[in-house]
């Protein structure tokens, strides 16, 4: 505020505006007094102050005490429209809960890109952490593994270093550098920024502006400096440094700012207004804790310069740095994310729908070495450069990416609203889908080609893995040549009387006790019925005994039959004759489909253990069947935890003879979720823009560029910003269980949630990169991750459920064998064993030392298990 006043603070109106200032939060205060123009600042200030009352004057947090003719030389305070960013505002407004952003958007948040090259500041409240390193470091990595043309500029003006890790302290010039420039600035003067710029490789790619040659002159001029001046003045110094370096011929990617250490006067503007992002070095001692989480309060309370529909909050990151080697090293670690998760914990209400802030997500160690601790310069090598890639990677999820082709993103512009409308992922069952939707959505891809092959009789495959998809497929008559019986089957609407449930297995399973009999008995009769019943198996050969002449429909009289030629003694082997008889006639290929057997038998213990019985019973009787047949084959899908609990004789035969049914190939796996979307003639305009090809030929035979060409259009080639992580390896990895097992349900799942979450954002702000924007698949990834826990434990695995519940409990991952085993009680061996087949937990790859699990993304949401341990 200004106050104008004939005898510095008293007379007309003087004391009234300054009652003004109670009612704000901080301000700053431009005295003018004529009159008093001969005293100096010091009685000024006096003079000011005893007029004043304490309340007001603790609210006042720059004053400037001038004269009438010296007002117009300090320019007008009514043209800033805030305080300029100091440390004592920054740290006021972390004490006042009122004070805090009701929103924290972060660049990294944005849909679109930053329309200027980002600003990251590298700051440590105090020194020796490796702050100038790591920066020098990530500037390397930037420029040499991602091709981005990156500007250094050296900040630290009271200790300057940058030129000297850069190995090029030998081209510092007088008159050149940052002191200079910003001097220039305040003088009114428009230096050419690019004469203070030193490259520092031959590719084009690195450059550094240094503070400036140490001697007596830059220290003058560095006493000249007022960075809160440069919030007074109409032009900016800082604000003109960084414009005018965005907008030179350099045009940079990147802007990488060394900044002081503590609470200097010019780390305040770097940290709180200029920085998109604000990497934080600092090494877990007490001393560093309270002034770092000041900091960090400080930083999320504040808002930086952009201008962009919605204000941006500089992006923390944290570096914890030197991490001493040994066994301290993890507890470190460990208290390091701790502080940081309780700093961040009171702003995560401000983030709106964004990911929440995790001390896991942001933060990275960098151990100690003793070379790059004592050595003049950072190496170029990308082994010295290795520790430093996920801050590198950081960096590059703010940095704007090459626009797609003018016409792609123009035709998605066009049609993304008609393409949204008419996209549908059904997330149903392969059991709960009627059969025109299910053909029309189903991809006959490699996988499928191969183990639909009459001659692999045994399908093994984890639920949700596409076996009951593959059976179907196989059900309609899809398989050249070969008639589909369909002898067992899942729960379908259209079920046939003889694939039995658990009450009918019950009444099998206790008749063969009492008689003797062995499940294959049982199966060789079944089948029979199921040929015999089957319209076009078997429609000339009669019935394979009297019991199954003009049966009543319905499962009982299907269950009798069975029973009665049981009872018979000739009836098995009749049956085994007449099959014989219906293979020699030739009329026929016929292809025997088993599936539904994990379920169908029931849950309880003693089903799950006649479910085993009858299974390898089953398997048994294909062996024994196979060299008697030359046009019938069974083919049996069986779920892989089964499989390895079942105990036969001859289970060896099978070795060779059969199949796993898993995802393997990622192009694949994605056609599964095309398919459904070149249903959508909006988006099929999309890809005719892209690729004319991909709406000539089915997605089945797409070729693996086409597959990528398709998927960038539906859903972008990278995450938000990550030009280190691709969509497609991003969805790939974190729909992965602890095995590496992909279901197609989860990836329908996935995309299902996004195109949910994609109608809604569209309306708010529009997007036309891709049809679905990444943001949305990362957002989305809560919504599968529950039932995919869900249907592991319910439909698979129910003695895994105290594993579950002792991961919850832990709460971090990984987690190490010892705690597991304390949370589960003994004897846990059995169950950690369970849970690593079955893929709820995984062993750390990172682990060198003792032995511990991780627990796979696909599951990490439904367990509320953060990144974090072990402790």
């Amino acid at each position: 505020m200004r106050v104008s006043s004939p005898d510095v603070v008293g007379g007309r109106g003087g004391m009234s505006n300054f009652n003004e200032v109670a009612n704000l939060r901080a301000a700053e205060a431009r005295v003018l007094a004529e009159s008093k123009k001969t005293l100096a600042e010091a009685d000024r200030r006096s003079r000011v102050q005893e007029q004043v009352p304490p309340r007001i004057a603790d609210r006042i947090h720059t004053w400037e005490l001038l004269t009438e003719s010296e007002a117009p030389w300090y320019g007008d305070l009514a043209a800033t429209a805030a305080p300029p960013p100091a440390w004592a505002t920054a740290l006021d407004r972390v004490g006042d809960e009122k004070a805090r952003p009701e929103r924290i958007t972060f660049a990294s948040d944005l849909d679109q890109d930053l329309d200027s090259a980002p600003v990251v500041t590298f700051y440590s409240l105090k020194g020796g952490v490796g702050r100038s390193t790591a920066l020098v470091a990530v500037a390397r990595r930037l420029a040499s593994e991602h091709g981005l043309r990156v500007l250094c500029i050296d900040m630290d003006l009271e200790a300057p270093g940058l030129d000297t890790l850069f190995g090029i302290s030998q081209e510092s010039q007088p008159d050149r550098g940052v002191v200079p420039v910003l001097l220039a600035y305040e003088f009114g003067e428009d230096p050419v920024v690019l004469d203070h710029v030193v490259p520092i490789d031959d590719n084009g790619r690195l450059f550094c502006m240094p503070a400036g040659r140490i001697d007596g002159t830059y220290a003058a001029r560095l006493r000249s400096l007022e960075p809160e001046i440069w919030y007074r003045e109409r032009v900016n110094a800082l604000h003109r440094l960084i414009d005018d370096a965005r907008e030179s011929t350099l045009r940079p990617d990147v802007i990488l700012l060394d900044s002081r250490t503590g609470v200097s006067p010019v780390a305040a503007p770097l940290l709180f207004d200029v920085s998109d992002m604000a990497v934080v070095c600092f090494h877990p001692h007490s001393q560093a804790r309270n002034g770092t989480e000041l900091l960090t309060g400080a930083l999320l309370s504040s808002t930086t310069r952009r201008r962009t529909p919605l204000r941006l909050t500089p992006e923390p990151r944290f570096v914890v740095s030197p991490m001493p080697p040994g066994h301290s090293a993890p507890r470190l670690a460990d208290r390091a994310k701790s502080w940081i998760d309780k700093w961040l914990a009171p702003f995560n209400e401000a983030r709106h729908g964004a990911p929440l802030l995790t001390a896991e997500e942001i933060t990275h160690v960098v151990p100690y070495n003793a070379e790059v601790s004592f050595s003049d310069t950072v190496a170029t090598d990308s082994v010295r450069l290795a520790p430093y890639a996920r801050i590198a990677d950081w960096v590059l999820q703010i940095v704007p990416e090459p626009a797609p082709k003018r016409s792609l993103q123009s035709r998605t512009s066009e049609s993304k609203a008609a393409t949204l409308a008419q996209l549908s992922f059904s997330t149903g069952t392969a059991e709960e889908l009627d059969s025109a939707q299910f053909l029309q959505d189903y991809v006959v891809t490699r996988q499928v080609s191969e183990t639909a092959d009459p001659e692999t009789p045994l399908i093994l495959g984890r639920k949700g893995t596409g076996k009951t998809a593959l059976f179907r497929w196989l059900a309609a008559g899809k398989l050249p040549g070969w008639t589909p019986v369909a002898v067992t089957t899942p729960s379908f609407r259209d079920r046939p009387d003889w694939s039995f449930g658990p009450d009918n297995y019950d009444a099998i399973d206790q008749y063969l006790a009492t008689s003797g009999q062995d499940w294959g008995t049982f199966w060789q009769i079944l089948i029979a019925l199921a040929v015999h019943r089957t319209e076009g198996a078997a429609d000339e050969a009669g019935a394979p005994h009297r019991a199954m002449r003009d049966l009543e429909a319905g499962d009982f009289a299907a269950t009798q039959a069975v029973l009665e030629v049981l009872r018979d003694p000739m009836g098995a082997l009749q049956c085994t004759d007449w099959l014989r008889k219906v293979d020699a006639d030739g009329r026929n290929q016929l292809l025997l489909l088993f599936d539904g057997l994990d379920t169908a038998f029931g849950n309880s213990p003693v089903q799950r253990r006649r479910r085993s019985q009858a299974i390898a019973g089953l398997l048994a009787k294909q062996a024994d069947l196979a060299p008697k047949f030359t046009g019938i084959r069974l083919k049996i899908f069986v779920r892989q935890d089964i499989w390895s609990g079942l105990r036969f004789e001859n289970k060896s035969h099978f070795y060779g003879l059969s199949r796993r049914l898993q995802w393997e190939d990622q192009r694949e796996y994605f056609k599964v979720v095309l398919k459904r979307a070149v249903h959508a003639t909006a988006f099929r305009d999309i890809l005719r823009t892209a690729d004319e090809s991909l709406v000539e030929n089915d997605v089945a035979s797409w070729t693996p560029e086409q597959v990528d060409t398709a998927w960038n259009s539906l859903v972008g080639e990278r995450m938000r910003g990550e030009r280190t992580a691709f969509t497609s390896n991003w969805v790939w990895n974190r729909l992965a269980d602890g095995n590496g097992d992909h279901s197609p349900r989860a990836l329908l799942q996935l995309f299902a949630a996004a195109l949910d979450w994609e109608r809604e954002e569209e309306k708010r702000s529009a997007y036309d990169r891709s049809v679905l924007r990444p943001r949305s698949l990362a957002l989305s990834l809560e919504r599968v991750s529950e039932p995919a826990l869900s249907a592991l434990l319910d439909e698979e695995f129910q003695e895994l459920r105290v594993v579950a519940d002792a991961l919850k409990d832990y709460g971090r991952t990984p987690i190490g064998e010892d705690a597991l085993r304390n949370a589960l009680g003994e004897p846990p061996e059995d169950l950690i064993a369970l849970a690593r087949e079955a893929g709820l937990i995984t062993p750390n790859e990172a682990d060198d030392d003792a032995r511990s699990f991780r627990v796979p993304d696909l599951y990490r949401w439904a367990l509320s298990v953060t990144r974090r341990g072990p402790m």
